[in-house]
């Protein structure tokens, strides 16, 4: 059997907990180093109890990446620090394949990182060396690549509702509701994901102008030589993990949705289809993209739900390095959702 190490870089944070939770079971993937800034020379299970004696190995601090030998390296990051550690990662001759769970490296113009995360991109050049990793889209591009950028959480439910439909000129005007747990944000502590500010509330923010329109754009420009209108509204929920998702738009009568949404996946093992509006709960602790809709004459709903630290982040991170290593995408990813 093909087997690879792998080091997770940020393996504190939530997306690097969870690449370490996945990594675990998968057949091919043997965990080789793991690495955090504040939390550099504790254990995994000095952090998360959870974790005793699953994790042996002692968080490194981040300055001896340049040391590391792994086959792969994924990179759960906050914004705006994964470009410098990448950067760090080909200065010193790392040989191996670099994951990027964060933004930094999801789009190809520097000019859209002032736009719409409001800094200035430090490594413009590493921008066309990454390629954009939604799975389902660009399996070929993903199979070739060294360097992976993977699509933020938002982005992937959004893309995953709206690709068939631009693709097939149904629609090019989407009223998008997205509410997400609060791990999205971070393991780091802020007013939005405090308890107190979550439970029990609902609120949005940034509407009309979350960053992940950035990268759900210059995909969609793929496909599409006109610029769809997407409206935007993202919501906080009072729950941890998972997105769920409706996209509001309107499409001619005789549109077929059921066979529209069968033939784009046809060969996505871990798209799941069906009439209606899904659940959220049918995704959470999976790999899972559970995909329905309704229709009504000429008005039609897609309904999405993803967990959002799985196919939103780590999951995804793993779907792609399977097909880089020439595995099955969904390789060490077919566990059942959390039913309870």
């Amino acid at each position: 059997m093909k087997t690879w190490n792998v080091s997770v870089v940020g393996a504190s944070g939530y997306t690097g907990l969870e690449a370490i939770r996945l990594l675990l079971s998968h057949p091919n993937a043997k965990l080789n180093r793991l690495y955090a800034d504040r939390s550099a020379g504790k254990t995994m299970d000095e952090l998360y109890p959870a974790l005793a004696g699953c994790v042996p190995q002692t968080l490194l601090p981040m300055d001896e990446l340049g040391n590391d030998n792994s086959d792969v390296i994924i990179l759960g990051l906050p914004h705006g620090v994964s470009a410098e550690a990448v950067n760090n990662l080909i200065k010193a001759g790392f040989k191996g394949k670099i994951i990027d769970i964060g933004s930094d490296l999801r789009l190809k113009k520097a000019s859209l990182y002032e736009e719409y995360f409001g800094y200035t991109h430090q490594y413009p050049e590493l921008l066309e060396k990454f390629v954009y990793g939604l799975t389902e889209f660009y399996p070929e591009d993903i199979k070739k690549a060294d360097y992976l950028a993977n699509p933020g959480c938002f982005a992937t439910a959004m893309q995953l509702a709206i690709w068939p439909l631009v693709k097939n000129k149904v629609s090019d005007d989407f009223t998008v509701t997205g509410i997400t747990g609060s791990s999205g944000s971070g393991a780091k502590a802020t007013n939005g994901t405090h308890f107190s500010s979550r439970f029990g509330n609902v609120s949005a923010y940034k509407v009309f102008e979350h960053q992940h329109l950035a990268e759900v754009y210059q995909s969609l420009g793929r496909v599409s030589d006109v610029k769809p209108e997407i409206h935007f509204i993202p919501v906080s929920g009072p729950f941890v993990r998972g997105i769920w998702m409706t996209i509001a738009f309107s499409c001619a009568e005789n549109t077929d949705l059921n066979t529209l949404y069968h033939e784009a996946y046809a060969h996505s093992p871990l798209i799941r289809l069906q009439e209606g509006i899904p659940q959220l709960k049918t995704v959470v602790g999976s790999a899972y993209s559970d995909i329905g809709w309704v229709k009504k004459g000429n008005h039609a709903v897609i309904g999405v739900a993803i967990d959002n630290l799985i196919k939103g982040a780590a999951g995804q991170a793993i779907q792609n390095m399977n097909l880089m290593f020439g595995v099955a995408e969904d390789t060490g990813l077919t566990n059942p959702p959390i039913v309870l």
